[in-house]
């Protein structure tokens, strides 16, 4: 956890709430992650990808106020921001591939329809919650 300790010492030096982590720390912390995250996938044979399990580490070191949101907001913000620039190679390379063409049948192209109207609506909703309860949080 030295990475919990660095952090804390840049932290100590700046104002309550401000930002002192440098964006290649946030970067490395989200990277310490998903290595933690694959390795305990490989040893403990977790059938989860290991982004999947670093994620959810992460996800819990937050939720108990072990890792601040500062510490890491600026690095994933510019990941999420860009992450349909990366997906962009790989869904081009899907589509021109030969072997890509015999899977375009209907039940296929079903349930892409399906599954991507079920996301939409899941984050339609999931917006309109977070909205709501930050209104009501604010009168």
């Amino acid at each position: 956890m030295f990475f919990l300790i660095l952090s804390s010492k840049m932290i100590k030096s700046g104002k309550e709430g401000e930002n002192n982590l440098p964006w290649l720390i946030q970067v490395l912390l989200l990277a310490i992650f998903l290595i933690a995250g694959n390795f305990a996938a490989a040893f403990f044979h977790i059938p989860l990808p290991g982004s999947v399990i670093g994620m959810l580490m992460l996800l819990i070191l937050l939720v108990t106020n072990l890792i601040r949101l500062e510490w890491i907001e600026k690095a994933a913000s510019f990941q999420i921001k860009h992450m349909s620039l990366l997906f962009i190679p790989f869904v081009i390379g899907l589509f021109l591939s030969p072997n890509f063409i015999p899977l375009l049948n209907f039940h296929f192209l079903l349930v892409l329809v399906l599954s991507s109207f079920c996301c939409l609506l899941g984050t339609a909703y999931s917006v309109q919650i977070y909205e709501n309860i930050r209104r009501r949080r604010q009168k």
